[in-house]
């Protein structure tokens, strides 16, 4: 039997969250109609939102053949030796707010927290299978905490002022002379 090589490219469907939410249903008086264009993946069809100001990350969608494109759940959670481990942003997590995540299961905060460079800067939480997700305490925030202690304690750094006045004020030459040390003043 002959084989057929076919050299090709597939593109996948990538837009912004904005255009994605043209498709939204809407009920009025208990009857669904779209507002936008109503757009419904085929089961397996992967759909891409671009990364975005809400979004530092690019999000994915798989097609189940009947629901819209609006309403698929993210891609956002991946399963490593049983464990659970799933990204959202601050609000999204919020709004889950009756999650309980299983024992050992890491939840990442995209968001939690934005720094003076406008740098993005992620949260980690691991359930314990009994509180929420939302009342989970973030993973190093108290090694955080003692280490901008430990720079702003001023008792042991000393300030680049203190440095340059005793900078110079002792000269060590390493030379040994009859086993003692000799000092140099400038």
């Amino acid at each position: 039997m002959a084989t057929n090589t076919i050299k090709t490219r597939i593109q996948l469907k990538c837009d912004t969250e904005a255009n994605w939410n043209k498709s939204v249903l809407v009920s009025e008086g208990g009857v669904e109609k779209t507002t936008g264009t109503s757009f419904i993946p085929r089961e397996g069809e992967v759909i891409i939102y671009k990364a975005d100001d809400t979004h530092p990350f690019s999000r994915l969608k798989v097609g189940d053949g009947t629901t819209n494109v609006v309403r698929l759940p993210f891609i956002g959670a991946a399963n490593i030796n049983g464990q659970s481990i799933e990204v959202a942003t601050t609000n999204e997590w919020n709004a889950r707010i009756n999650y309980i995540p299983n024992k050992g299961d890491i939840l990442i905060y995209s968001d939690k927290a934005t720094l003076s460079d406008t740098t993005t800067v992620a949260g980690i939480k691991i359930g314990d299978g009994l509180a929420y997700g939302i009342d989970l305490p973030f993973i190093g925030d108290d090694i955080a905490e003692n280490l901008m202690g430990h720079i702003n304690n001023t008792t042991v750094h000393i300030t680049a002022a203190e440095r340059t006045k005793w900078d110079g004020k002792l000269n060590c030459n390493d030379e040994i002379t009859n086993e003692t040390l000799v000092f140099t003043r400038n």
